[in-house]
């Protein structure tokens, strides 16, 4: 494996589940699990989807800060002397505890154009550390000995997505994640990624069909999920799989309720992802750009 050079990581993970009129002929075992409604479905859809996705403030964007290059000058991706600096990352400021060996993170991203506009705080605590397990101190003038790298982190804020004339969304959320890399200093095996994030939020949407808004917490994990280079060595890709549980708020006969759906992603490497839901045996892509979402065959 080309060594990892804090280059963008933009992981092939997504979720997505869609159920459209199309499959009123579905036998028993395609039915939507958790009894929920196909409006329902599409709202969990989306609901995952910004989980995962970069626009969205999701987990693509928490993998692209766990790789990131920190200093007092800032976060930034690419190999020495090429470094590449990320937008959104307003308010930067760095804080280093030599006695924990943890770099403590903390910017502000606010973005408003046509189609996106986000808001969010972001606090991030590293640990890097060596094959004998000591601390790394300069991570950057550092990183040939690196071997692992903890992340904690919260991104707290909300978005607002414009998918067309007649369709939008936003969302408030509250998310943390703890995830590790491991194996970095070992140039014949991939970086394993391991770890699990919580989002628990709001989400309204208005579409031609109405509008609802829903409270949900969603849980994402992976153990051992593998990191290579791509082509060009800029994009890692990543293989393995995602486990996750979304509990989402439903209303019946007046009363709210909650109902859980689980499944796994299957990662791609390519920026876009295949999602299985347990009791149902469609297969689901979902861009991990911008959280947009479509049935594959």
């Amino acid at each position: 494996m080309t060594r990892f050079s804090f280059r963008p990581l933009a992981l092939a993970l997504g979720a997505a589940f869609l159920f459209s009129a199309c499959d009123a002929t579905l036998d028993p075992a395609d039915s939507a699990p958790a009894d929920l409604t196909e409006a329902e479905i599409a709202d969990a859809t989306q609901i995952v989807a910004e989980a995962l996705a970069e626009d969205t403030g999701g987990f693509v964007a928490s993998a692209r800060d766990l790789t990131a290059s920190v200093s007092d000058g800032g976060m930034a991706w690419g190999p020495r002397g090429a470094r590449v600096d990320a937008p959104c990352r307003n308010d930067y400021r760095l804080t280093y505890n030599a006695t924990t060996g943890t770099h403590v993170v903390s910017y502000q991203c606010n973005v408003e154009t046509d189609v996106v506009k986000k808001h969010y705080a972001v606090r991030i605590g590293y640990q890097y550390r060596d094959a004998a397990g000591g601390f790394v101190p300069r991570p950057v003038a550092m990183w040939d000995t690196v071997d692992t790298v903890r992340f904690e982190g919260t991104r707290n804020g909300s978005v607002t997505l414009r998918r067309d004339s007649v369709r939008w969304s936003q969302s408030t959320f509250e998310q943390d994640g703890r995830w590790a890399l491991s194996q970095l200093a070992d140039d014949a095996t991939p970086a394993l990624l391991s770890g699990r994030q919580t989002r628990t939020g709001t989400r309204a949407r208005v579409t031609p069909d109405g509008s609802a808004s829903r409270s949900y917490t969603i849980t994402l994990s992976g153990e051992d999920i593998q990191l290579r280079e791509g082509d060009g060595g800029l994009t890692p890709t990543a293989s393995g799989e995602l486990a996750y549980t979304l509990t989402v708020e439903v209303t019946r006969n007046g009363e709210t309720q909650t109902r859980e759906v689980e499944g796994v992603v299957e990662l791609e490497g390519n920026g876009r992802a295949l999602l299985r839901i347990f009791g149902l045996r469609g297969v689901y892509r979902v861009s991990l750009a911008d959280g947009e979402t479509d049935r594959s065959a």
